[in-house]
């Protein structure tokens, strides 16, 4: 594992961090925040505003792929957008969503995910571009189309110099993933499913989101949707690491909130088994549980009613971390606020990583 400098120090040898994040960074917020460390930088990117609906409420189009840089994790600069929005025929032109920079083969490799209905793109599409610097100039490969339907793709690059495309397509394919052609932009298999949105149960009724459905003497009965799953609602936001030979699969679910599970496997290429304790982290909204027919089960205490889509990094202690955002209950309501939230993740004897709860008082980690 890659040894880092010490960040965030005091002269106990301490990083010390309160979350959420949000020093430097636009004060709209940034969604999705994958961060990584490159040579004496840390940088961080992620969704940034508007953010999705903001985008036809105030007028205004997404950007594109933002980067922001760190001397310690803590306090942001914004560096520049490495991709930016296309003219109006281009498919990359609204609504980029969840990207991330990943280093293969010595080359960075940024992944964005975009929407164009009027150019014939409409909901979303994948896409990336290549540079040789993390900081650019970006190529994109996908240029002239994106490389499928979907949304929040993402690359992991296996042991064996084999390189995959993860990505949501929907409930049901759900996340899938296939293996990449990088230089060319070309998948080398069939894309396929590896996990997918917990099955949504139905109750006979006829109030609430009724679907009509025939039965078997052809009669028409009003059905229930029941959602009795965090995960139910739909799935996204995958990222994937190989750790003592076990692939770990990340996603998040909005089911009750935000919140995030994994799956593990033994191949990259599955089968992937959920985590039987999921999720492992994130928070509740209360009203959202109403909304969905669940228990809210969440932290009183905590200041967060969303955290997720996360990344992985190695932190300051050499551990696994995640990156992800927060947004605060007292957003409840209003335009909501996303912010860089960090912890590190600990693993038991079986590999399987412990239930955490996202920080929200300042954190001392000591680092050897």
């Amino acid at each position: 594992m890659m040894l880092l400098p010490m960040v965030g120090m005091s002269q106990q040898n301490v990083f010390r961090y309160t979350n959420p994040i949000c020093n430097g960074i636009d004060t709209n917020g940034i969604r999705d925040c994958q961060v990584l460390k490159d040579g004496d930088w840390w940088y961080m990117t992620g969704t940034s505003y508007p953010h999705w609906e903001r985008e036809e409420t105030n007028g205004k189009l997404n950007k594109g792929v933002v980067l922001y840089r760190s001397k310690n994790i803590l306090d942001w600069e914004f560096v520049k957008y490495i991709i930016e929005r296309g003219d109006s025929s281009k498919w990359y032109y609204r609504r980029f969503w969840a990207p991330e920079i990943q280093k293969i083969k010595g080359k960075y490799y940024a992944t964005f995910n975009c929407s164009n209905p009027k150019a014939g793109f409409p909901g979303q599409h994948i896409g990336y571009a290549v540079a040789d610097k993390i900081e650019g100039p970006y190529t994109i490969i996908t240029e002239d189309k994106p490389l499928a339907n979907g949304n929040d793709l993402t690359f992991f690059e296996d042991t064996d110099g084999k390189v995959y495309a993860f990505w949501n397509r929907g409930r049901e394919f759900g996340i899938g993933f296939a293996e990449i052609d990088l230089l060319n932009g070309v998948f080398k298999t069939t894309p396929q499913s590896a996990i997918q949105p917990a099955a949504v149960e139905f109750d006979i009724d006829i109030n609430g989101d009724t679907l009509k459905t025939p039965n078997n003497d052809g009669r028409l009965i009003n059905k229930v949707k029941k959602y009795h799953a965090w995960d139910a609602i739909g799935i996204e936001g995958a990222y994937v690491i190989k750790r003592n030979n076990i692939y770990y699969l990340f996603y998040s679910s909005w089911t009750r909130g935000y919140e995030i599970g994994y799956a593990t496997s033994i191949s990259v290429k599955g089968p992937w088994k959920k985590y039987e304790e999921n999720p492992f982290y994130g928070a509740q909204n209360r009203s959202t549980c109403q909304r969905n027919g669940l228990l809210y089960t969440g932290d009183e205490k905590s200041p967060f009613n969303q955290v997720g889509h996360n990344q992985i990094f190695t932190g300051p202690d050499g551990r696994i971390w995640l990156s992800c955002h927060g947004i605060l209950k007292t957003n409840e309501g209003k335009q909501p606020k996303p912010f860089l939230v960090i912890d590190p993740l600990d693993f038991n004897s079986d590999g399987n990583i412990k239930l955490l709860k996202p920080s929200y008082i300042t954190q001392n980690i000591h680092i050897q």
